[in-house]
């Protein structure tokens, strides 16, 4: 049997607003909170327990420089600075000085009710353990959004849309174009871990490469790293190893990277145990609790008006519908290490041992940007009149995304999207009608520091 035929059906909808965000992570959180400080209703639907994806879900718990390259000047501002100094007053973040990438580290437990708190206190309706299955569509408009929840097959309509799912579960089952790419960037599982304070700092760690085999470990895959859990000393976020070549918008693999990230930490605190120091030899190292998702980099991408490339990116070029801007580096991860190409012309190789070396990629005297930029066309599908995405879902080429993909820069998309969808409905137009200048000074007056955009080109 290859096929089951279902019978037709007519959906109850449950849910109607001005505007229907598909994804609760932090950058669909963002897009709901701007537009309904503009007066929109706005509906979320959040596939996971707890809002904030990536920064919560998955615990990836750093958010990278804020501040243009010299280090000096800020560039992001917005719910994302609302959110760092939430979690300041409560004492769940670390702030990193020298900031090289990382500037925030914070307690994802603690960001996932502050996130609660923001809806609730904009009246957003949200809708968890739910995932959009299917679309309704009537010529270039999204109509209804078809979820699948605890309460069963239900329709959210609205006349926007925007799609923060990561992997274009509106935009895909609405029929927009999407691409994804042949060589999808590794995923990873992170898990919050005890005992860990005790031992001193990896360099000091004597070399465990001849133990892995024994352990099932894989020579050949990247050593996890961790991180602090701000507020619990006792605890660290390890990272897990890199897992290549996993598609994580797909159902099987999804379930079998899973399985493979939880044996492969398991592997690994048990190599550090035996194998590390004699002070801690025959003492747990015991996983107190897991990710509730995958840390997934990529899956598909929108066809868009535009398609950031990475060579706008590495010489920070501007345009004049810029909605977000960033200085991470481009950071291409991948089964030999990451290579990462900073804006002022440095490069950085880590080897999947961890072992790091300096180059150029730009001579010494090359100018150095004091930013790139994303621009809001590479938000706007394809012939779509109300549908806009955000997050990692943008147009952008393999050098390009591996730089804007970081979350504090996906954090404005999302703001961009939310405040477009404001912008819509007061006109009474579309998305590819909102003029640039007045979406960014609008972002700005919502607390962006999108800078000044003269003399620029398309």
């Amino acid at each position: 049997m290859t096929h089951v035929q279902e019978p037709a059906r007519a959906t109850p909808v449950c849910h109607e607003a001005d505007l229907c965000v598909i994804g609760g992570s932090c950058t669909g959180v963002f897009a709901a909170v701007r537009a309904a400080r503009l007066g929109l209703s706005v509906a979320v639907i959040e596939q996971n327990t707890l809002l904030g994806g990536m920064a919560t879900a998955a615990q990836v718990n750093e958010w990278h420089s804020v501040n243009d390259t010299s280090g000096n000047r800020p560039l992001i501002g917005g719910l994302t600075l609302e959110l760092v100094e939430r979690l300041r007053r409560r004492g769940v973040l670390q702030e990193i000085s020298p900031v090289h990438r990382g500037q925030f580290r914070f307690n994802s437990a603690e960001l996932a009710v502050e996130l609660d708190e923001l809806v609730r206190s904009h009246r957003i309706r949200v809708f968890l353990s739910a995932r959009c299955v299917a679309a309704t569509r009537d010529g270039a408009r999204v109509t209804a959004a078809i979820i699948e929840d605890r309460s069963g097959r239900r329709a959210l309509a609205a006349p926007l849309f925007i799609d923060a799912s990561g992997d274009g579960n509106l935009l895909r089952h609405a029929g927009f174009a999407a691409e994804k790419p042949s060589g999808l960037q590794p995923v990873n599982l992170q898990a919050i871990v005890a005992g860990f304070d005790a031992l001193p700092q990896p360099p000091a760690w004597p070399d465990l490469q001849p133990h892995l085999a024994a352990h099932a470990y894989p020579e050949d895959n990247s050593r996890p790293w961790f991180f602090p859990v701000p507020g619990a000393p006792a605890l660290r976020n390890l990272f897990g190893a890199r897992l290549n070549g996993v598609d994580a918008s797909d159902a099987d693999a999804y379930t079998a990277a899973l399985f493979e990230g939880r044996r492969l930490h398991r592997a690994y605190l048990d190599i550090v145990r035996i194998h590390s120091f004699d002070t801690i030899a025959g003492r747990p190292l015991p996983v107190v609790a897991w990710a509730h998702a995958l840390g997934v980099r990529e899956t598909w991408h929108a066809r868009c008006h535009h398609r950031l490339t990475g060579d706008e990116i590495l010489h920070g070029k501007p345009f004049s519908d810029s909605i977000a801007q960033g200085t991470y580096p481009v950071d291409i991860h991948s089964a030999d290490g990451t290579v990462l190409r900073y804006l002022d012309g440095r490069e950085e190789r880590i080897s999947r041992t961890g072992a790091t070396t300096w180059h150029r990629w730009q001579p010494d005297d090359a100018p150095v940007p004091a930013c790139y930029h994303i621009p809001y066309r590479s938000l706007l599908p394809l012939e779509a009149e109300n549908l806009l995405v955000a997050g990692r879902l943008l147009d952008a080429d393999r050098e390009a995304f591996g730089a804007v993909r970081v979350m504090v820069n996906m954090n404005q998309t999302g703001e961009a999207a939310g405040v477009a969808a404001a912008l819509a409905h007061r006109a009474s137009t579309t998305f590819p009608s909102i003029n640039p200048a007045i979406l960014r000074a609008t972002l700005n007056t919502g607390g962006s520091r999108l800078l000044p955009t003269l003399s620029v080109t398309q």
